[in-house]
Protein backbone atom coordinates (compact mmCIF):
# COMPACT_ATOMS: atom_id res chain seq x y z
CA UNK A 1 0.00 0.00 0.00
CA UNK A 2 2.84 2.40 0.81
CA UNK A 3 4.34 1.71 -2.61
CA UNK A 4 1.07 2.86 -4.25
CA UNK A 5 1.13 6.12 -2.25
CA UNK A 6 4.70 6.78 -3.36
CA UNK A 7 3.79 6.21 -7.01
CA UNK A 8 0.78 8.53 -6.74
CA UNK A 9 2.84 11.30 -5.11
CA UNK A 10 5.61 10.99 -7.70
CA UNK A 11 3.06 11.12 -10.52
CA UNK A 12 1.49 14.31 -9.13
CA UNK A 13 4.91 15.95 -8.76
CA UNK A 14 5.87 14.92 -12.29
CA UNK A 15 2.71 16.37 -13.85
CA UNK A 16 3.01 19.57 -11.83
CA UNK A 17 6.62 19.99 -12.93
CA UNK A 18 5.67 19.30 -16.55
CA UNK A 19 3.01 22.02 -16.42
CA UNK A 20 5.57 24.54 -15.13
CA UNK A 21 8.11 23.56 -17.79
CA UNK A 22 5.50 23.67 -20.58
CA UNK A 23 4.24 27.11 -19.52
CA UNK A 24 7.80 28.41 -19.20
CA UNK A 25 8.94 27.19 -22.62
CA UNK A 26 5.86 27.38 -24.81
CA UNK A 27 3.62 29.99 -23.19
CA UNK A 28 6.27 32.50 -22.09
CA UNK A 29 4.10 35.50 -23.05
CA UNK A 30 0.88 34.11 -21.53
CA UNK A 31 0.05 36.00 -18.32
CA UNK A 32 -2.66 35.49 -15.73
CA UNK A 33 -3.93 37.54 -12.80
CA UNK A 34 -6.27 36.13 -10.15
CA UNK A 35 -8.03 38.25 -7.55
CA UNK A 36 -10.06 37.27 -4.52
CA UNK A 37 -12.94 39.73 -4.26
CA UNK A 38 -15.41 40.37 -1.46
CA UNK A 39 -18.72 40.50 -3.38
CA UNK A 40 -20.42 42.49 -0.63
CA UNK A 41 -18.29 45.62 -1.04
CA UNK A 42 -16.04 44.92 -4.08
CA UNK A 43 -12.87 44.95 -1.97
CA UNK A 44 -9.92 43.02 -3.43
CA UNK A 45 -8.62 40.82 -0.63
CA UNK A 46 -5.84 38.93 -2.43
CA UNK A 47 -4.05 39.25 -5.77
CA UNK A 48 -1.50 37.07 -7.51
CA UNK A 49 -0.24 37.19 -11.06
CA UNK A 50 2.48 35.78 -13.23
CA UNK A 51 3.65 35.10 -16.76
CA UNK A 52 5.01 31.93 -18.30
CA UNK A 53 5.76 29.25 -15.73
CA UNK A 54 4.68 31.61 -12.94
CA UNK A 55 1.03 31.47 -14.04
CA UNK A 56 0.62 27.80 -13.12
CA UNK A 57 -1.89 27.16 -10.30
CA UNK A 58 -2.69 30.84 -9.66
CA UNK A 59 -6.43 30.18 -9.61
CA UNK A 60 -6.04 27.26 -7.23
CA UNK A 61 -3.92 29.42 -4.89
CA UNK A 62 -6.63 32.12 -4.88
CA UNK A 63 -9.30 29.50 -4.14
CA UNK A 64 -7.25 28.16 -1.24
CA UNK A 65 -6.86 31.70 0.09
CA UNK A 66 -10.65 32.13 -0.11
CA UNK A 67 -11.12 28.95 1.89
CA UNK A 68 -8.57 30.08 4.49
CA UNK A 69 -10.29 33.47 4.82
CA UNK A 70 -13.70 31.80 5.14
CA UNK A 71 -12.47 30.00 8.24
CA UNK A 72 -11.91 33.41 9.80
CA UNK A 73 -14.20 36.40 9.47
CA UNK A 74 -15.46 36.02 5.86
CA UNK A 75 -18.38 34.00 4.50
CA UNK A 76 -17.27 31.78 1.61
CA UNK A 77 -20.47 32.62 -0.29
CA UNK A 78 -19.42 36.29 -0.32
CA UNK A 79 -15.98 35.61 -1.82
CA UNK A 80 -15.30 35.32 -5.53
CA UNK A 81 -12.16 34.39 -7.45
CA UNK A 82 -11.82 36.32 -10.70
CA UNK A 83 -9.00 35.48 -13.12
CA UNK A 84 -8.01 37.29 -16.31
CA UNK A 85 -5.43 36.28 -18.92
CA UNK A 86 -3.56 38.25 -21.52
CA UNK A 87 -0.56 38.00 -23.80
CA UNK A 88 2.44 40.08 -22.91
CA UNK A 89 4.26 41.79 -25.76
CA UNK A 90 7.59 40.07 -26.43
CA UNK A 91 10.63 42.07 -25.40
CA UNK A 92 12.75 43.30 -28.29
CA UNK A 93 16.40 42.34 -28.18
CA UNK A 94 18.82 44.78 -29.73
Amino acid sequence: MKKNHLIIVLTIVLFSSCANIFNGLVLTNQCKKCELINKMNGEILFTNEGCGSENTHLEEEAQLKAYEMSRGSYNLCNLEVNCTTWKQEPTKQE
